[in-house]
């Protein structure tokens, strides 16, 4: 049933994709301009060699196929990069490439990240050895959220990705709706592989009274600043 809904709102996804329907001129930025940018960065690269040697240090086959995709990797830099936000929480990590991918947008961002159940700690700290000590790392989740919270400023906007879900799944999705509420942004991935992180994504949307959310049923990102109407935008990326 969902393959054939995806199959079935395909053509209508694509063309929106494209900004047709597309009356807002954030979402119409941000659609062509982040999501649907086709330009080279500067940080490609090094994303990129982050990922060769996650894979060169896996341990299998399976391990290799579970490693977050180039193309996933660049979608979260521009997103992270647009925003650019000077703390980041990270909700389950493995390899360390969506990390690499968050931590080159700034050389001053730091990033908060407990690390989940799926962590390959030795393959991480390989990959993420350049950041020092402007990753900070937890094994308990609350820690995680209470330091990164306690020190955003008034003018931070609350920037947080969710990776994995293991466990404390409302207390993951409770703190992503609060931080859409105060402004902030969140990236949800792996939508269509984890049935938790599925309801955690739909519970998230409905609790917003405003901003937006752009999803192409594998990842989405949501907006919650002020200023913009409440709409949903269903796309291919």
């Amino acid at each position: 049933m969902i393959k054939f809904k995806r199959y079935y709102t395909a053509i209508p996804r694509y063309k929106r994709s494209k900004g047709f329907g597309i009356h807002s001129p954030f979402a119409f930025n941000f659609v062509l301009k982040v999501l649907r940018e086709r330009c080279p960065y500067y940080a490609y690269e090094i994303i990129n060699a982050a990922r060769w040697e996650a894979s060169r240090l896996a341990s299998s086959a399976k391990e290799r196929r579970n490693l977050l995709s180039f193309k996933n990797a660049k979608m979260i830099f521009r997103i992270t990069c647009h925003f650019n936000p000077s703390s980041i929480l990270q909700i389950g990590t493995s390899h360390g490439v969506a990390s690499t991918a968050l931590m080159n947008v700034s050389s001053t961002s730091h990033l908060h990240s407990y690390l989940g159940a799926r962590h390959q700690r030795k393959i991480y700290e390989s990959v993420t050895s350049n950041f020092g000590s402007r990753i900070s790392t937890y094994d308990d989740i609350a820690t995680a959220i209470n330091n990164y919270t306690s020190q955003l400023t008034t003018e931070d906007r609350p920037f947080i990705i969710i990776n994995h879900i293991d466990n404390e799944s409302s207390l993951i999705t409770n703190t992503a709706s609060e931080f859409i509420a105060k402004g902030g942004i969140a990236i949800v991935c792996n939508i269509n592989n984890s049935s938790t992180i599925k309801q955690s994504w739909q519970s998230i949307k409905a609790s917003m009274t405003h901003g937006m959310s752009f999803s192409n049923d594998k990842i989405g990102v949501i907006v919650g600043y002020d200023h913009l109407p409440l709409q949903h935008f269903s796309l291919w990326f």
